[in-house]
């Protein structure tokens, strides 16, 4: 699968902000809705460019499910993170943030969209392990989610990249 199209406008900028967002949440403990919001928009017209040029080069029922499944994950994906929110374990920045994942790498293959979430949460879960062997955190105290799901993210990004082997289908 090739990367290199206009739907992944929206990966390039999750990239962008990767660093900026991490630091922010680390600081902070929150996500900035001026950094994460603008990849619905940005990805949206990279999917929406794909779709088009799909149209002229004949496979636009290809590209019209990818953009579904994209969205699809998307909702997905927040529906999931609004429940466990409901719950007052995941704040809403990393629910839009998750929702943004999905979002840009659902256009690729729903496997990635899986990949980085249980990464990221998996990442998670090892962070607070470690910080709670180490006494620098209690159980129950609130973490910096966002950097975890953000490395699963990347970790996704570049097995989207990473060569099939010949004969894979």
């Amino acid at each position: 699968m090739n990367p290199l199209t206009p739907a992944s406008l929206g990966l390039l900028y999750l990239f962008a902000v990767a660093v900026p967002l991490a630091r922010i949440d680390f600081r902070e403990h929150r996500l900035p809705n001026r950094l994460v919001l603008p990849a619905f928009p940005i990805t949206t017209v990279g999917q929406l460019a794909a779709l088009v040029l799909g149209m002229a080069s004949g496979s636009l029922s290809e590209e019209l499910s990818r953009f579904g499944q994209a969205w699809l994950c998307a909702l997905l994906t927040f529906g999931l993170g609004l429940f466990v929110n409901r719950f007052g374990s995941l704040g809403m920045g990393d629910v839009k943030l998750l929702a943004a994942i999905a979002l840009a790498l659902g256009w690729f293959s729903g496997y990635l969209v899986l990949v980085a979430v249980t990464l990221g949460f998996g990442l998670g879960v090892a962070g607070i392990l470690v910080t709670a062997l180490w006494r620098k955190q209690r159980m129950g105290q609130s973490i910096a989610l966002g950097p975890y799901l953000l490395s699963g993210f990347a970790v996704a990004g570049v097995l989207l990249c990473w060569p099939a082997p010949p004969g894979a289908v």
